[in-house]
């Protein structure tokens, strides 16, 4: 197995971005990316978040389609909870077809309050705590929904939130008269032929469950090995329980990394960008519910996760350093998670807008030194 790079384009961009320096800013990724050949470019979607601010990845999906080549895209994933399923699954399907294969979905349940607030579902949260109960059938029924449609075949459903159809398409008389021929948005090689991921970030994540028992990619929010090993024996437990074989050229994880000359410069770099989100964003976050727990397991240091600052975040939260450093860390991050490595590795971006060719040059050092170079010792091991 061959590991490859990929990108997890949250994004995570700074609030005062305009949509437009987003958009542009997404579109040369991609294309860096594909000159450095990433396998994978997914986008987040996000309807709220100041901080992570594309809420419709598809346009964006569509606009580096046209300057790209290789590199294949994903929305990570679309909120099935908050979308009309049928409506959906004929924007994902024809996105498909214009990527011709360089496409795959992500679908997820939705994290954050207000994404369902501004849909009209405030009553999930009750007393401030969400219950995602509703939100659990809601994607049952939305993938049953989606599924019939691209199948083109005629069907109702009606199911205990959502509804949905597809309709009788009117016979033709020969020649030239097509009056009301139904489009065809059912995706590029068919139904059968979508790769279809999710993401999970907890301990024995129910996220990773459910793709299992689908056999759709899993794709793992990096927390530490604790973590990342529950995940991969979650989906595998679950695949073989309904008959698919789990493979873990399919696993994909997320992690942040940055790359420069010296160790002290790639530190310097990646504070003054990705340290930006930590600081003002992501820190505080991961205070809150716990999350620096399995970094701080994993890096020996004694200190409570209440106490984490910018300095253990560069040396144990991200991959960060010259090539070297990180080949080496990344080489620990596998052997402490199993020691089998997995299919791709997804690096976090992060706004560099004001400064971009260090965070250019480092995507490019990771795709080109960093995982070949894994991929030698993988290969010895």
């Amino acid at each position: 197995m061959q590991m490859k790079s990929g990108i997890f384009h949250t994004p995570f961009m700074r609030p005062d971005r305009t949509a437009r320096e987003t958009f542009d800013w997404a579109i040369r990724l991609a294309v860096e990316a594909d000159k450095a050949g990433f396998s994978d470019f997914m986008i987040g979607e996000h309807a709220t978040q100041a901080w992570e601010s594309i809420p419709n990845p598809e346009i964006v999906i569509g606009a580096c389609a046209a300057v790209t080549k290789q590199l294949r895209f994903a929305p990570m994933g679309h909120l099935l909870p908050l979308h009309e399923p049928g409506s959906l699954a004929i924007q994902t399907g024809w996105l498909s077809r214009i990527l011709e294969g360089r496409y795959f979905l992500g679908i997820g349940r939705g994290a954050y309050p207000a994404d369902f607030v501004i849909r009209g579902h405030a009553d999930w949260f009750k007393d401030g705590k969400p219950d995602w109960t509703e939100a659990r059938i809601r994607m049952t029924e939305s993938m049953e929904i989606m599924r019939k449609v691209w199948e083109r075949k005629p069907f109702h459903y009606q199911g205990q939130y959502l509804q949905g159809g597809f309709p009788e398409e009117p016979e033709h008389s020969e020649g030239e008269t097509q009056h009301h021929l139904l489009s065809d948005h059912s995706p590029w090689g068919g139904a059968d032929n979508l790769e279809i991921a999710i993401t999970g970030m907890t301990l024995n994540s129910p996220s990773m469950q459910w793709a299992g028992e689908n056999g759709w990619m899993p794709i793992s929010f990096f927390g530490g090995s604790q973590i990342l090993k529950s995940h991969w024996e979650t989906y595998s437990a679950a695949a073989e329980a309904n008959g698919y074989t789990p493979d873990r050229a399919n696993y994909r994880v997320c992690r942040e990394m940055f790359v420069a000359d010296t160790d002290e410069e790639a530190k310097r770099l990646a504070l003054s960008g990705m340290g930006e989100t930590w600081r003002r964003y992501l820190l505080p976050i991961y205070k809150e519910f716990g999350i620096f727990q399995g970094y701080v397991t994993d890096s020996g240091v004694d200190v409570h996760p209440n106490d984490v600052d910018m300095d253990f975040i560069a040396e144990h939260v991200w991959l960060c350093g010259t090539p070297e450093t990180v080949i080496r860390k990344f080489e620990r991050m596998i052997e402490i998670t199993g020691g089998q490595g997995w299919g791709t590795h997804c690096m976090v971006s992060h706004d560099y807008i004001d400064n971009p060719e260090p965070w250019i040059e480092s995507m490019h050092r990771i795709a080109n030194e960093v995982i070949p170079k894994v991929n030698v010792q993988l290969a010895v091991a």
